[in-house]
């Protein structure tokens, strides 16, 4: 099994399982952003973050869509948790 953050299993033109991976988020988001990583038409098996499997599934062509909403909802949860201390104790 292919380590790091993102692992995305696909199947390729001759139905053999494969694995690429990714250490970056935003590595990622490159890499499908543009055509020339998969091709479109390619059947996505798994896509793992951090070890847990994220429920996507479908077609390359559809995964770049699929990450972008998967960044931005980590961004809105990762912005609602940097709460700054000194708001727990602020003067009403």
């Amino acid at each position: 099994m292919t380590n790091g953050l993102i692992v995305l299993t696909y199947l390729d033109a001759y139905k053999k399982e494969r694995q690429i991976s990714y250490d970056n988020l935003d590595h990622c988001l490159l890499a499908f952003s543009g055509c020339v990583t998969l091709p479109d038409s390619y059947q996505v098996v798994s896509v793992s973050y951090k070890g847990q499997t994220l429920p996507f599934t479908g077609k390359i062509g559809d995964f770049y869509r699929y990450l972008i909403q998967f960044d931005q909802s980590l961004r809105n949860s990762n912005s609602e948790r940097k709460t700054p201390f000194w708001c727990f104790f602020s003067r009403r």
